[in-house]
């Protein structure tokens, strides 16, 4: 039985960098076990991935519309949040 995961958003399409980047770890500070943090972003967080790896969370980024993008990061442990359902 999989379990529920808690969803946070963030819209930070709207800032100049570092601003997203240091807003999303600002979130992660304090992200519990299952719960995600969904961020949308103006450019894809490159500089920000690194970073993730080394404190030890999951992402997976998405490519959004005229060049934002979209990422979604969980703790490591969860990283199954992180898969797309699959067909029954």
């Amino acid at each position: 039985m999989a379990h529920a995961v808690t969803l946070l958003r963030l819209d930070l399409r709207d800032l100049a960098a570092p601003e997203p980047m240091e807003r999303i770890l600002d979130c992660l500070r304090t992200l519990r076990r299952g719960e995600r943090l969904v961020a949308l972003t103006p450019h894809p967080p490159v500089p920000l991935l690194p970073i993730l790896d080394d404190q030890g969370f999951a992402y997976h980024v998405y490519a959004g519309t005229t060049g934002s993008a979209c990422i979604a990061i969980c703790h490591a442990e969860d990283r199954h949040a992180l898969e797309p359902p699959r067909a029954a």
